[in-house]
């Protein structure tokens, strides 16, 4: 008998704890950001238009996850030349939400 009077104590300790958690990790999650980098790479007929480009490849692939064009930051975009009139670029955006 006393047994069962522990086990159901027990079993009540952890319904009440279980009905906490959530506001807890609630409670932490709230405070933190999601971070994300996307990169996009191009190749085109000028360097200028390369960059543009890679840019809107990494920009669409953050549309996709969810992040809105507001929350992008470019960190960089650089071209190369593959040969006459035909150039590469690769580009790179930071999102946090």
């Amino acid at each position: 008998m006393t047994s069962m009077l522990i086990r159901g104590g027990v079993a009540i300790a952890l319904a009440g704890l279980a009905v906490l958690t959530p506001t807890v990790a609630h409670a932490d999650a709230a405070g933190t950001q999601e971070t994300q980098v996307f990169t996009g790479s191009a190749y085109e007929n000028s360097p200028k238009e390369a960059k543009r480009e890679a840019e809107k490849t990494a920009r669409r692939s953050a549309l996709i996850s969810g992040f809105r064009n507001e929350q992008c930051v470019l960190l960089y975009a650089d071209s190369y030349r593959l040969a006459p009139g035909y150039y590469g670029a690769n580009a790179a955006i930071n999102c946090t939400r």
